[in-house]
């Protein structure tokens, strides 16, 4: 079987044979993405022009096609192909409201209002916030949109006992599609500090069909809880997202280093 060193189209970055097939064609895909400077919504060769372009098989063409498409570069469409992916937004661990966020990275912003209420908080709510059983909360369930796409649900619990007055800007303000902090701080209820879990969830009938993806698809979940400078519960929220329009950055440095340091 030739090896992609000999097949490949001039302008592929150079790769070694020692390497298994597949991460030949995945690393040789990868740079025509890049070299080319393909956009999102750009098409892949078919299976077919892989075979005849680089002398390797369907399983090992499908094994590089699925890793880039778990790293979210590409994504496949049934019947259609593959296609180059839009960016995934990355989720970073500082107190900003989804709007900004997006914002920071270039993309258009806007969520839907899916359900707004005075309900009892439930149980996990008020042991994470440290308030009574049954506390009422202001309940908002948002559909989170990025370029005009759904990409996430947002369910968010904030006290009635600290919104206080400021409850009917709250929910008027969400109507009007604006993002939360920038409501809550009008109401001089800033977040001060805030603390975020992250794991994975299965899509649940409803994720499902807001998401438009299938049942027990999986899901990245961050449920963030935060506080008002004076330590008061403001905010416990669940947020659901799709994988390959999202992920989680932290930056990370060793415990010994310094800023400006050697390491």
């Amino acid at each position: 079987m030739t090896n992609l060193r000999s097949r490949a189209p001039r302008g592929l970055r150079d790769v070694q044979a020692a390497l298994p097939l597949y991460v030949q064609l995945r690393e040789a895909l990868r740079a025509e993405i890049e070299e080319r400077g393909l956009q999102p919504g750009d098409r892949l060769p078919t299976e077919v022009e892989l075979e005849d372009r680089y002398g390797v098989s369907r399983s090992t063409i499908r094994q590089a096609v699925g890793d880039l498409q778990t790293e979210g570069l590409v994504r496949r469409v049934q019947g259609r192909g593959t296609f180059v992916a839009a960016p995934k937004i990355q989720h970073v661990p500082v107190l900003t409201s989804f709007t900004e966020l997006l914002r920071s990275q270039g993309y258009r912003p806007a969520h839907r209002l899916l359900d707004s209420a005075v309900v009892d908080a439930p149980a996990d709510v008020c042991h994470d916030l440290e308030v009574e059983d049954g506390t009422p909360c202001r309940y908002l369930e948002r559909l989170l949109v990025a370029d005009g796409e759904p990409i996430g649900v947002s369910r968010t619990w904030l006290p009635l006992p600290v919104l206080g007055d400021h409850d009917r800007r709250i929910t008027r303000g969400a109507l009007e599609g604006r993002s939360l902090y920038e409501l809550l701080g009008e109401a001089d209820l800033v977040p001060h500090r805030g603390v975020e879990t992250i794991q994975p969830a299965l899509a649940a009938a409803d994720d499902a069909a807001q998401l438009g993806c299938a049942l027990n698809t999986a899901l990245l979940q961050i449920r963030r809880c935060t506080w008002t400078a004076d330590d008061e519960p403001l905010e416990w929220t669940r947020l659901a997202f799709v994988p390959g329009r999202y992920e989680y950055r932290v930056e990370l440095r060793h415990a010994g280093s310094s800023e400006g340091g050697d390491g």
